[in-house]
């Protein structure tokens, strides 16, 4: 009820001094009867509730203040949105890591009633623990068994559970109450120790996804996996290990030592076994020694709970039973302890389901021709105060800079300018000439003053430009000021979700590898979640550790342990538990990593003499460095490693200057050494933190947590000494990024950054880019993001492009984004074979349901697909599948087959995946587009298809020829090359006739780099290359900086040099081609109607063979400069079908060139025709593109493309061929391409080929 408090003592009548008195969620409230709010003056329309406060702004009290805050709390405690996130966070550390909606909703009722099970449990108060903690140990998701068997659910246990569960559950005994183990000082051994948390969000993240396919795929969480390092698996193998044969020792290292008072206990040689030494050992025995049966009975329900597989029992089994049988029962029970205690059902809740077969990763077999180059991103966690590492000084263009930034920071934090470096802005666009560093960070300045070191000013995560003035929070699709969640959206940089639970350089790892880069992803502490890539490439994250490897298995109870362990932690079923999984799969990694430590630390000068220094951080980038000296061993070519450097959240302190001490020396002593091994032109350092922090300091004699921050980027090929980003000013709440308290929103996104130094490792596409940096499309390309030439002294991007931006959407998505007009089509609405239906059992779909394929020639219809006023359609599907296997179906549109669509997996059936999959052309109005599934497992389950439109201009044949000439340029003699029959070739812009190419004998192409090898080495060479011949570089690039392009994949494949070189054909002074052997016609064809291309918008065009990867071939033909690119392995080949069905007959090829990558143009091709399918082809003309000897200028990417019978596009740039003497009337065509400019670069890109001639 309501108490009122009255000074009338008559509630009849209340006054606004009179209060309410009542009890809300067990708390007592008592309000005052006053509601206060304000009026926007001069509108009726618009006002707004007054807040309540405490504080008395004219006469505040300290007691105020106290009431103010306790207010705060009890907001934050009583708000609707703390029982469920109490519950999920509980439920996560009672063994399910992944509860149901359900599960969460059951348990967070009972912490906000205070009560659970009709009042048995709780006090029948708000926030209750007991209440809660029943209603998750009592629900029946925690507790049916049968819950097991799937496969999302249960948890890794975390390393000090199991090690108290195996204590407790083999009788650990102890000497004396004086003689226990503390358990301390194991977080550098097992990843997690007593009282040891690095801090408040304890050792793990509740949100962690690991790097292994299910998890992220099924959209899974496995918290506990985050410390699951290769060497904190094996060191807490061999602590158990040691445990059941000697006891708690320090004899044999690892171990589980940490004791109360001294050693107790002296290291005498002892057998194994014995335990006699150690006051604290197990002291099981089993209940019954009948049999080996009896034996893995009980130890299977003491360690899994009765889960331990029967394969791995078998296992188990054939170890313990020969010495079961030779009657030595003890050492029988020891290798069952160690065994079962090693196998996945120990170490997680679910069924495991393994094939035996042992999980063997692998190294890179070839060694690389590219040269090295390493990032090395040192992530200093808890968010750097970068205000306090530069300083605007003097000599500024607007105001006193440095006078904002001692008021705004105060003398508490302001940096004196006796504790500055000078440093020179002057050729950076900064309002001040002179900035400043912290003495602190010394080394810095040094290397920026010797052009090493460059700083990004206002930087941060950002999902499009904003200012303070644009609803910057709405427009912000992640959590801002959190710790966890910035980190996280840090190591993403994928603010809208388009390749989910992957990290920015596991992107861009991916697509170097894909390029043919031998690519190491290396985490030195943190950063697995940047290095994640996506899962259908499964690129592994080694673990570069401190310690140096040792021996497994020392004193051993049986000899074979390790292989056994192998078997027991095989290759998982394709419904064995997600989280066995995580865990075998991350042992594997790690006994892989120690094998190879070991033999790298038999290497001749592997370790670094008189490294010195002492701390974590120099720990980690002695190791590091370490395991940059084994590039060779290893035969890697793109490195990235994460360094982690802990204890920057100063919230109570200015203590930022310890942290950047201790940064400064480690960085200074890896500089140095990388300089002395001839490695710092190779590497590249880049700072990283959770978030800048506010340039007001806070009242506790700290800063706090903000948004964007400054940051620096050092190497020997840095373009450095420059200030990049602009620096806020000014540093009071006038500037339009000031949002309160010194926080400002970021003006240089980390899509900008991640963009420059992704090309110098070697992206330079667009594609592979916005693939690898998802968001960079929301930024202007030509004044937001930086390219390696803006970064790097060895640059080599042409850049002469500016993409439009193309805004995201403002809610987050899993498509991309897209600036087409986008028509949606729901999959329950379409039209369906016998075998298809409209469904809705799996969830997670949109609309009413999805389409759900029947098996192979199923199909799914939709009509009236609008395709606006015709030209290209981009089609994306959103889909699940939930089987392991790709489904591929077949597309067609308006009977037209337009290729096949691949549907990878997506974990499970109510796990949806959204696609960009397909460019083609759509007609104007209404099409029809079929799905049809060709694979035996049948299609993917459809949720919709969405459409985006984009009109095709047409140009038509003009009736006389152009006026105007394009601007010429004499094209130069091309270089030797494959010899190839004549033709006439020309270049736009060109004006003069071209020299003829030189004939060469055909056994092999001769134009290719020396250095290259023209077959894949079977076995690596006994000395690695140290250098890349300079030849290798083309032109157009400086040749002392240009880097070799990728070798293959180490997997063996096919050579990337044509196999079949064209023969001589004599070049004469009017080139013709040679007359084929079969002509279809008797006579050359006279008569037809003139196009600009035989080749129409809806031609259905097939790479027949030479591409690993490619992007849509539709491309080919669309009249626009949308980009064709094709990963090679070998001689291209794309044949034709134009949809008109008419013979035509082809006069000249014209060849448009892309928007970027001249090395990646093609220099020599081949056309070919033919009647019919079954017909041989036939030679229409070949020979080299006259471009080959300089690339033409680019054309930028998405604009028409409209050539004419009698010429090409005078605004576009193309070569030109022409064939005089070609008789033939064909249906089909194929051109082939031999080489790209660039062989090394194993790619090959265009934007348009037209075939001018007449229609029969």
């Amino acid at each position: 009820g309501v108490t009122v408090y009255s000074k009338s003592g008559d509630c009849s009548s209340l006054a606004l001094d009179d209060v309410f008195a009542f009890e809300w969620k067990s708390k007592p409230y008592f309000l005052k009867n006053m509601h206060s709010t304000v009026h926007i003056l001069g509108s009726d329309d618009y006002s707004f509730r007054n807040p309540v406060q405490f504080i008395n702004l004219v006469d505040p009290e300290v007691r105020d203040m106290y009431w103010e805050v306790d207010a705060v709390l009890d907001s934050l405690f009583y708000h609707p949105s703390h029982p469920p996130f109490m519950a999920q966070r509980v439920i996560q550390r009672f063994g399910v890591s992944n509860p149901s909606p359900g599960f969460i909703e059951r348990c967070a009722v009972a912490y906000a009633n205070g009560s659970y099970d009709n009042g048995r449990f709780g006090t029948g108060k708000y926030g209750d623990l007991g209440a809660l903690v029943a209603a998750i140990l009592l629900d029946d998701e925690a507790r049916e068994v049968v819950l097991d068997s799937d496969t999302g659910h249960g948890h890794l246990r975390e390393p000090l559970v199991k090690v108290l569960s195996f204590f407790k559950s083999m009788g650990i005994r102890f000497e004396s109450p004086l003689h226990v183990p503390t358990l301390i000082s194991l977080e550098s051994k097992i990843g997690q120790g007593s009282y040891e948390s690095q801090s408040v969000f304890s050792f793990f993240l509740p949100e962690f996804v690991p790097s292994v396919p299910s998890v992220g795929a099924a959209g899974l969480v496995a918290p506990e996996s985050m410390v699951l390092t290769g060497d904190n698996v094996l060191d807490l193998y061999e602590a158990i290990f040691g445990t059941i044969k000697f006891g708690v020792t320090n004899c044999y290292k690892p171990s589980l030592e940490g004791w109360r008072v001294g050693m107790p206990w002296s290291c005498a040689n002892t057998d194994e076994g014995d335990t006699s030494k150690s006051p604290a050992a197990p002291t099981y025995w089993p209940s019954s020694t009948a049999s080996v049966d009896h034996i893995l009975d009980e130890l299977s329900i003491l360690l899994t709970s009765g889960r331990l597989s029967a394969k791995n029992r078998a296992v188990i089994k054939t170890a313990v039973e020969p010495e079961f049988m030779s009657g030595n029962v003890a050492k029988s029970i020891r290798i069952a302890q160690q065994l079962v205690f090693a196998s996945p059902e120990f170490h997680s809740t679910g069924i495991t389901r393994n094939k035996n077969e042992v999980r063997e990763p692998k190294g890179y077999v070839d060694p690389p021709t590219a040269p090295y180059k390493a990032v090395v991103v040192i992530m200093m966690l808890g968010g750097a105060d970068s205000y306090n590492l530069l300083v605007p000084v003097s000599d500024c263009a607007v105001g006193n800079q440095y006078q904002e930034y001692h008021e705004a920071r105060g003398t508490s934090h302001a940096l004196p300018l006796t504790n500055i470096t000078f440093i020179s802005a002057a050729s950076s666009d900064q309002n001040c000439n002179t900035f400043g560093v912290t003495n602190d960070f010394d080394y810095l300045a040094e290397l920026y003053n010797e052009s090493e070191a460059l700083f990004f000013a206002n930087t941060g995560i950002l999902s499009k430009p904003m200012t303070k003035h644009d609803n910057w929070a709405d427009d912000t699709p992640f959590q801002l000021g959190a710790h966890n969640s910035m980190v996280h959206e840090f190591y993403r940089n994928d603010a809208f979700n388009a390749n989910a639970n992957t990290g920015a350089f596991g992107r861009i790892l991916d697509k170097l590898k894909l390029q043919g880069y031998q690519t190491s992803a290396n985490a030195a502490g943190a950063g697995g979640t940047l290095l994640t890539g996506d899962q259908q490439y499964n690129n592994p994250i080694t673990s570069v550790t401190t310690k140096s490897p040792t021996p497994l298995n020392e004193n051993p109870t049986v000899e074979n342990l390790y292989d056994l362990i192998k078997q027991l932690n095989g290759v998982g079923e394709a419904d064995s538990n997600v989280m066995s999984e995580t865990w075998s799969s991350r042992l594997a990694a790690g006994l892989f990593e120690h094998e190879q430590m070991e033999m790298i630390a038999g290497l001749p000068d592997f370790d670094i003499d008189n490294y010195g220094g002492s701390g974590s951080l120099n720990g980690r980038f002695k190791s590091v460095l370490e395991f940059m000296k084994s590039r060779h061993f290893r035969k890697v070519n793109r490195e990235v490693y994460v360094v982690k450097q802990e204890g920057y959240d100063h919230h109570g302190n200015n203590g930022v200057g310890d942290n950047f001490r201790s940064a400064n020396s480690a960085i200074r002593k890896f500089v140095t050494e990388l300089k002395n091994l001839n490695l710092w032109d190779s590497t590249t350092l880049v700072m990283g933190s959770d978030f800048g922090r506010s340039l007001n300091p806070n009242s506790n004699g700290g800063s706090d947590h903000a948004w964007a921050g400054n940051y620096f980027l050092a190497g020997g090929s840095v373009k450095g000494g420059r200030i990049l980003g602009r620096y806020p000013q000014p540093l009071t709440p006038d500037n339009s990024q000031w949002i309160g308290r010194g926080r400002f929103i970021p003006t240089t996104p980390w899509d900008s950054v991640w963009n420059g130094i992704a090309m110098w490792l070697g992206l330079w596409e667009d594609d592979d880019l916005t693939w690898a940096i998802p968001n960079r499309e929301s930024f202007d390309k030509c004044t937001d993001l930086f390219t390696d030439q803006d970064l790097f002294v060895d640059g080599a991007c042409t850049c002469t492009e500016c993409i439009p931006v193309t805004y995201p959407p403002t809610t987050p998505q899993t498509s991309a984004p897209t600036a087409a007009p986008r028509t949606i089509y729901q999959g329950e609405d379409a039209s369906f074979d016998s075998s298809g239906k409209a469904s809705s059992g799996n969830s997670g779909w949109t609309g009413e349901g999805y389409a759900n394929m029947g098996g192979k020639d199923s199909w799914v219809e939709f009509s009236n697909v609008d395709g606006g006023s015709g030209g290209v359609c981009t089609m994306a599907f959103r889909y699940a599948v939930g089987t392991e296997l790709s489904r591929d179906c077949s597309l067609t549109v308006n009977g037209v087959n337009v290729g096949t669509v691949t549907f990878p997996p997506t974990g499970s059936w109510e796990t949806w995946r959204y696609d960009y999959s397909v460019e083609t052309t759509c007609l104007p109005g209404n099409n029809v587009v079929r799905i049809t599934a060709i694979t035996s497992e049948g299609g993917p389950n459809l949720d919709r298809m969405d459409i985006m439109t984009s009109p095709t201009p047409t140009t038509p044949p003009p009736t006389n020829p152009p006026t105007s000439n394009p601007t010429t340029v004499p094209s130069s003699t091309p270089t030797a090359g494959p010899t190839k029959a004549p033709t006439s070739p020309t270049s736009n812009p060109s004006a003069g006739p071209s020299s003829a190419p030189t004939p060469q004998p055909s056994s092999a192409p001769t134009n290719l780099p020396s250095n290259m090898p023209t077959s894949i080495p079977t076995s690596p060479p006994t000395n690695l290359p140290t250098n890349v011949p300079t030849s290798a570089a083309p032109t157009s690039y400086p040749s002392s900086k240009r880097t070799a392009a990728p070798t293959p994949l180490p997997t063996p494949l096919p050579t990337p040099f044509p196999t079949q070189i064209p023969t001589n054909t004599p070049v004469t002074a009017s080139p013709t081609t040679s007359v084929p052997t079969k002509s279809p016609t008797d006579t050359p064809p006279v008569v037809g109607d003139p196009v600009s291309s035989v080749l129409d918008t809806l031609t259905t065009g097939t790479v027949v063979s030479g591409c690993s990867e490619i992007g849509s071939v539709t491309r080919v033909f669309d009249r626009k400069t949308s980009k064709f690119w094709c990963t090679r392995t070998g001689t291209i080949e794309i044949a034709f079908t134009p949809s008109h069905g008419r013979m035509s007959h082809v006069e000249k090829m014209r060849y448009y060139v892309h928007n970027n990558c001249p090395d990646c143009d093609a220099i020599d091709y081949r056309l070919e025709g033919r009647v019919d399918s079954s017909s041989a082809w036939e030679i229409i003309g070949e020979g080299d593109l006259p471009s080959k000897a300089s690339a033409l200028s680019r054309n930028a990417r998405g604009l028409p493309c409209g050539g004419t019978y009698e010429s090409g596009d005078p605004n576009r740039h193309y070569d030109e061929m022409h064939f005089p003497s070609n008789t033939g009337v064909f249906l089909e065509y194929k051109v082939s391409f031999f080489n790209a400019r660039d062989n090394y670069r194993n790619s090959l890109q265009f934007a348009e080929i037209e075939l001018p001639g007449l229609l029969k």
